[in-house]
């Protein structure tokens, strides 16, 4: 049995591709509305996992391999199914999206120093989400006109007002988003920085780097934070090799 660790797009699309290939498969998931996505046929487990849970989960289902397909930025989730993994003498594969470095970029390390960074600025566009929105605030608290993308999600918008932002400050839509829409978006808002981290092509950061350049401002890119991964795929294909070549049992 495969636990695919699948909160990205590319995770669903290792779990649909491996159910087909004829492999047992587990997707784990976090929201209703990831756990929604996932075609019929894919067994998916929904809810936050730490280490010891994704243990007794392993033994529990009788887990062989997992396949960490988390967002790049899920850091604690990466690391908890490492530990998971040795303690139960698994295999743990990681897929890791190929990070890729942009015109125009200026590089960060954290959120934080990506805060710092926007002082210098004072019309921001934030594309990070929600999870580290907080490290942001002090920007408009000091007056600086900042613009939120965020998932359309009842409780995201919630986290936005409750740390102060203005429904004129939210932009509420789930992506992809294009290159003309990016465009349109940073221009009617009169960004003059954009702010995003490095999720990779798949995670639509080209197309904010496009819109950028069209408009002649720049991006402040959050580099991923440094894992120690034992094993890293860049693609299915090879990950699919991977599982093969490990010699899991098809059923």
């Amino acid at each position: 049995m495969i636990l695919v660790l699948a909160g990205t797009k590319d995770g669903r699309e290792i779990a649909e591709r491996l159910k087909f290939k004829g492999f047992e498969v587990i997707a784990s998931t976090v929201t209703d509305y990831g756990a929604s996505l996932f075609s019929e046929g894919i067994k998916v487990h929904k809810g936050a996992m730490d280490e010891l849970s994704l243990v007794n989960f392993i033994y529990k289902n009788n887990i062989d391999i997992v396949v960490d397909a988390t967002h790049p930025f899920a850091k604690d989730v990466s690391i908890n199914a490492i530990n998971a993994c040795n303690k139960t003498g698994i295999k743990y594969i990681r897929h890791e999206r190929e990070s890729l470095y942009y015109y125009n970029a200026i590089v960060v390390k954290s959120f934080e120093e990506a805060a710092e960074e926007c002082k210098k600025y004072d019309s921001i566009f934030l594309t990070v989400g929600s999870k580290n929105l907080e490290k942001f605030r002090g920007l408009w608290e000091i007056g600086k006109k900042v613009t939120a993308r965020v998932l359309p999600l009842s409780n995201v918008i919630k986290k936005c007002e409750d740390l102060g932002l203005k429904p004129k400050d939210i932009i509420a839509m789930e992506g992809p988003f294009t290159k003309e829409l990016n465009y349109q978006m940073f221009k009617e808002r009169n960004a003059e920085v954009v702010v995003t981290k490095d999720s990779g092509i798949v995670g639509g950061v080209l197309e904010k780097f496009e819109a950028a350049k069209m408009l002649g401002i720049p991006v402040i890119l959050i580099k991923r934070p440094d894992i120690n991964y034992p094993v890293v795929v860049t693609d299915v294909d090879s990950l699919i090799n991977e599982v093969t070549k490990i010699g899991h049992k098809q059923y």
